[in-house]
């Protein structure tokens, strides 16, 4: 799909090249995660603490989804992250080998020790959605820069373009 002049030039310039991460199906690759995602947008008009938890929320949701369908031996890495910066927005993708529908999103209360890692991803990202595979699914994450605000038309061409 060829985006509107008017979007993609608000939206597309200046972009890095993606990132890309491969991790491990274990609970400490979620903090090499953080590391990484904050490194990617150090000097950019984002803060590097969100960033870097949405990124481990996400990564640790799917390396619990990984776990659940199997050990995984050292020598595969089935958890992938890509990342895309721009001056207006960061472009998170988590990839997962369990391609069953995710539970909607649980506050769990405030003395809940599980469930509310996706409110706090929902609450930073300007948006969030997920696409399945016959063997996997992609949680999708846009976060903007402060002060932006990126129009529906600009979502979805950001969406279109994954």
């Amino acid at each position: 799909m060829t985006p509107d002049p008017a979007v993609a030039d608000r939206v597309g310039p200046r972009s890095r090249r993606p990132a890309w991460l491969a991790l491990h199906a274990r609970p400490a690759e979620a903090a090499r995660a953080r590391s990484f995602a904050s490194a990617e947008v150090f000097g950019l008009p984002f803060d590097p603490y969100e960033i870097g938890l949405v990124t481990s929320e996400i990564v640790t949701n799917a390396i619990r989804a990984a776990l659940a369908l199997r050990p995984w031996p050292d020598d595969l890495w089935p958890i992938g992250v890509q990342m895309t910066t721009t001056h207006r927005y960061v472009y998170l993708a988590v990839t997962d080998p369990d391609g069953r529908r995710m539970a909607a999103p649980d506050d769990g209360g405030l003395l809940a020790e599980h469930g509310r890692g996706l409110s706090i991803v929902d609450h930073l990202a300007a948006a969030r959605w997920v696409t399945y595979a016959e063997h996997g699914k992609t949680v999708h994450v846009v976060i903007t820069a402060s002060e932006v605000t990126l129009t529906p038309t600009e979502l979805q061409w950001i969406r279109d373009a994954r």
